[in-house]
């Protein structure tokens, strides 16, 4: 007998078939549901990790040029040290003996030459790595 829709299945037992079949299907739609809200949950942690690590590296990056705009400039520093010492020992040019050296040195080197923070922490960061 069909009324309005809905399907009557005659006795009780057969009710519970269904019912149990709903609650199959609601249970695979749950289970459907959480698998969907989980993955998307880690693919936002994916995501803020990768942020996290491409902010770091950036950071790293400007830290490094910090530390070599300054030793350039220290380099530079030294060359004009060298000049007015040259003026004001009346040209006793003994002092450039080392000092120019070392200022081309600072400005020109690739090499982390100037002991500082920065230098120890790159230093711990390779040790650890090693």
């Amino acid at each position: 007998m069909a009324r309005q829709g809905i399907v009557y299945h005659g006795g009780g037992s057969s009710n519970a078939g269904c019912r149990q079949k709903r609650q199959e299907m609601r249970a695979a739609y749950k289970e459907y549901e959480d698998s969907y809200i989980n993955g998307y949950a880690d693919a936002l942690e994916d995501m803020r990790r990768w942020q996290w690590e491409r902010r770091q590296q950036e950071r790293e990056r400007q830290a490094r040029r910090w530390y070599f705009l300054k030793q350039r400039a220290l380099g530079a520093a030294v060359l004009v040290f060298t000049v007015l010492a040259v003026w004001i020992l009346e040209s006793d040019a003994t002092i450039a003996l080392i000092t120019v050296p070392l200022g081309l040195a600072l400005i020109f080197s690739k090499k982390k030459l100037v002991v500082n923070d920065y230098y120890f922490e790159t230093e711990e960061r390779q040790a650890g790595n090693d």
